[in-house]
């Protein structure tokens, strides 16, 4: 009794265990599932209409997909088995475009939904620039230290892609182990890495030339040494320097044995001549072998500082122009014609100067009227001008002038004095009347008037 429920119980297992397979893979209900982050591709970006145009994505873009099948059949679904793509051909144009994700996967699924339905693309022309590699280092290096002698492949990287996104490329970055420097040179091999302007990874999906760098480095000793600079020529005529910074060391770098060989270096001289704007000159020094210029010390100049001459002209009628020299008795005078004097200077110089910090004058030291004769004419006279300030040109048009030279005229007497026509009264008459002398009957006068 006892084997016979055991066997209808193991009977009644079965029969279920069959059932329930049966309804599982062959009457199971339709359920629904949601399949996240399907990655989208781009179909037909390199037909000949694209070759100068591309896709800005910043992104990697997805999709999420709500599939219906079988429970059995999506259970286990992931998103490698589907595909989505967005066709490009004959709908890549430049700007802003809507195109449509195209889905596909399992046969026995259906795809009941896809977010997004559509991806809104920024189409870009395609450009290839050529960016420059530098180098940066895990950690700082002491202050007596630093790497040096220093070779790279390549030395730029072309990167290809959507305009903005090279344009947003600033270098290449490589990445060095700053304790694997040793003070023989070393070779690495490292990647390279798009940088912005501020240092940040550029992850963009651009192409490049190269994805890695070959450098050879080695860590220098630095030391600082004195440097001599000639300074020849002199500026033009035109022009005025009115500073220049010198440098009077620099900073070198190199193997400890090439650095105790160095002295005083000298750098090679500087024309001045030839500068017409302030500018730094870069200097060319003259190193030992095993020795280059510091970090401190790259691209080492003498930085030179001009300024332009300022002109003014001045015009002087021929009263206004002195004669000097000539012998006492005689004078001088133009005959004819005004002088015009051009000056030029510094600001400083010109910005205070006035007509009469200038006087034009023409030197008769060496002139003999006795010669001449009287109002005889010279042959023409150099213009001579007399200043105090330092002016860097002075100049007189015409440069020569005729002059007349006379004897002064004689000086004149004053006037003699006139006779007075009064008589003068002697002492004691206050009037005429009282001076005359009275009339006597001797000299026939009357006196008293009567008969």
């Amino acid at each position: 009794m006892l084997k016979s429920n055991t066997l209808n119980k193991i009977i009644a297992a079965a029969v279920a265990l069959t059932l329930w397979a049966y309804v599982i893979t062959t009457e199971s209900p339709m359920q629904t599932r949601v399949i996240r982050g399907i990655p989208v591709q781009f179909a037909n970006l390199d037909m000949p209409a694209a070759v100068n145009l591309t896709v800005a994505n910043d992104v990697a873009y997805s999709v999420d997909l709500t599939v219906e099948g079988r429970r059995l059949d999506i259970s286990t679904l992931t998103a490698e088995d589907f595909t989505a793509s967005v066709d490009l051909a004959g709908g890549l144009q430049q700007g802003e475009r809507s195109f449509p994700v195209n889905v596909s996967g399992p046969d026995n699924v259906s795809i009941l939904e896809k977010r997004p339905p559509r991806l809104t693309l920024v189409v870009e022309d395609m450009v290839s620039v050529s960016k420059p590699v530098r180098i940066e280092y895990t950690e700082a290096f002491p202050a007596d230290k630093e790497p040096g002698f220093i070779s790279m492949f390549p030395e730029s990287i072309e990167v290809t892609g959507a305009k903005s996104q090279v344009d947003g490329v600033e270098y290449i970055r490589v990445l060095l182990e700053s304790r694997a420097l040793e003070s023989v040179q070393k070779s690495f091999v490292a990647a390279a890495e798009l940088v912005d302007r501020d240092g940040a990874p550029v992850e963009a999906p651009l192409l490049l030339s190269h994805t890695s760098v070959e450098v050879r480095v080695m860590l220098c000793s630095v030391r600082e040494a004195p440097l001599v600079v000639d300074i020849i020529g002199e500026a033009p005529s035109n022009l005025e320097v009115t500073d220049m910074n010198i440098p009077s060391r620099m900073r070198i770098r190199g193997s400890e044995p090439a650095l105790a060989q160095v002295g005083t270096l000298t750098a090679a001289p500087i024309d001045i001549s030839k500068i017409d704007v302030t500018s730094g000159i870069p200097l060319t020094v003259n190193l030992p072998a095993g020795v280059e210029p510091a970090d401190a010390s790259d691209g080492i100049s003498v930085f030179v500082t001009i300024k332009g001459i300022e002109t003014k002209e001045f015009r002087y009628a021929s009263n206004e122009i002195l004669t000097e020299g000539l012998a006492e008795g005689y004078r001088a005078y133009v005959t004819e014609g005004d002088v015009t004097v051009s000056v030029s200077g510094t600001e400083s110089v010109m910005a205070g100067l006035v007509k009469e910090d200038i006087t034009p004058y023409v030197d008769l030291s060496g002139i003999d009227p006795f010669v001449l004769g009287p109002e005889l004419p010279l042959v023409p006279q150099p213009v001579q001008l007399r200043y105090e300030k330092a002016l860097r040109k002075a100049e007189v048009r015409p440069e020569f002038l005729n002059l007349n030279i006379v004897p002064n005229p004689p000086a004149e007497s004053p006037p003699p004095e006139e006779a007075s026509s009064e008589t003068p009264l002697p002492e004691g008459a206050t009037t005429p009347e009282a001076a005359a002398p009275e009339t006597s009957a001797a000299d026939g006068g009357e006196k008293g008037g009567g008969l």
